[in-house]
């Protein structure tokens, strides 16, 4: 089933009716926090006790408005990807982040990620914002490097050395990094607490009218330990913490009845075990040429993401011969049920469903299986990782968080037919502007009958 598909019935359920507020009475929305949990999935707030979990601040907020049993996702349900259709409105393959990384086969950008926000080809939530005359901050939001934020602290690659310190005051805006560091004195800025700290501080002396931040421990977590484990779910509840405190600062600053929360997570995720190397059958294939040390040389196709779902690029689009032949070695690969690979995809169905529009194949595994950056050795491996994400939106495993709760927004059951490109769009709706172009919607549209 692809994404297009998908998003009529989804739109169909909506129109049968499940919930929501667009008719709620309250006070105007003056202040929106949008905070995302980076790989919480939906079943840990609709099934908290289920799961043994205490999480009293996101529960209340789910129980006093809104919230979806899953949204549908983007393809590929990778980090960057997804934070930037919640900012955008738009699926990967328009708003330009198709992945976390760039296709970087001889690591040239020694690891770098999509962290600039002039990559982005379509307007932001940032952006209309401003045109609308509106103070934006936001805390390690991914792809906002240069974004046109008035109080931002990026995200950029984990702040270790002071080197990273120093380039994290000039990626900043000019003296904000500083003044945060002696509000929390840690010498390991931009974790969780760190960043929750840095919020709470943004607020009382900034009071912008859009709060966005990205919380990210708990997918390290899930990532090591797996989804649903003791870890994560003592993690979620330190994240959960952190939430209740901004809570508690928004309530004492006398914000609270003007104050309306988004909380939102990027992807779910699933349990791996067992990974297929795509790469290594493509070196053997000669279509990637290896020094003795391991390193690429050259290449004429290479895979894009990680772990989840595989896109395949080719290096010169007119590369037929390179092209089918890649594509013959994957065709094959499935054939094999040992391979673990579910379902090949066409650059049709590939842009059917708002992904690379590069890529002249994509590739989702089975259950329990991904896929690996391997060169070498075996075409099978274990899994280093016990928890993995960045798979096809439809795989319910997959789907991401929403909840809405707050000025303006009455209670309701279920919240049905979200997307994740809804996100944006109902963010600048709340504060009385628009994202243009946007595909997403207000999901405080979504009328119950």
């Amino acid at each position: 089933m692809i994404r297009s598909f998908t998003r009529f019935a989804a739109s169909v359920a909506v129109a049968a009716g499940m919930c929501v507020s667009a008719q709620a009475k309250g006070p105007a929305t003056k202040q929106v926090i949008l905070i995302s949990v980076d790989g919480m999935t939906p079943m840990e707030y609709t099934d908290a006790a289920g799961h043994g979990l205490k999480i009293p601040n996101i529960s209340a907020l789910r129980d006093a408005g809104c919230s979806s049993p899953g949204m549908l996702g983007v393809f590929p349900a990778s980090t960057y990807p997804s934070h930037t259709a919640m900012i955008t409105g738009q699926p990967p393959g328009v708003h330009g982040i198709v992945s976390n990384t760039p296709i970087d086969p001889m690591n040239l950008e020694f690891g770098g990620w999509y962290y600039y926000a002039e990559k982005i080809k379509t307007p932001t939530l940032w952006e209309a914002l401003h045109d609308a005359h509106l103070k934006t901050a936001a805390v390690s939001w991914p792809v906002t490097v240069g974004a046109k934020v008035d109080y931002l602290l990026p995200e950029y690659r984990p702040v270790r050395t002071e080197e990273d310190v120093d380039l994290m005051h000039v990626l900043s805006t000019p003296g904000l990094f500083a003044e945060m560091q002696k509000v929390n004195t840690t010498d390991r800025p931009m974790t969780d607490a760190w960043r929750t700290d840095a919020v709470i501080e943004i607020l009382r002396t900034r009071k912008p009218s859009l709060l966005a931040l990205h919380l990210s421990d708990l997918d390290e977590e899930q990532h090591r330990f797996g989804p649903h484990t003791p870890q994560t779910h003592e993690q979620l509840e330190t994240i959960d913490a952190e939430i209740g405190k901004i809570r508690a600062f928004v309530e004492q600053s006398g914000r609270a009845k003007e104050t309306t929360w988004i909380i939102v997570s990027d992807h779910g995720f699933t349990e791996v075990a067992k990974l297929y190397q795509p790469l290594v059958a493509l070196r053997e294939a000669g279509l990637i040429t290896t020094d003795k040390t391991g390193r690429v040389t050259s290449w004429k196709v290479y895979t894009r993401n990680s772990t989840g779902s595989f896109f395949l690029e080719a290096k010169d689009r007119n590369d037929h011969e390179s092209i089918e032949k890649a594509t013959k070695i994957i065709e094959e690969a499935a054939a094999d049920p040992a391979n673990g690979i579910a379902h090949v995809y066409t650059p049709e169905q590939i842009k059917a469903m708002g992904g690379d529009p590069d890529a002249f194949l994509a590739v989702d595994p089975v259950k329990g299986f991904g896929f690996g950056n391997n060169l070498a050795g075996p075409k099978v491996t274990a899994s280093a990782g016990k928890g993995a994400h960045g798979f096809n939106p439809e795989m319910p495993e997959m789907h991401p968080s929403f909840i809405l709760s707050g000025a303006g927004i009455a209670a309701c059951k279920s919240l049905e037919g979200v997307t994740i490109e809804d996100v944006g769009p109902t963010a600048a709706a709340l504060l009385g502007a628009k994202i243009p172009g946007a595909q997403g919607r207000d999901a405080r549209t979504l009328e119950k009958h």
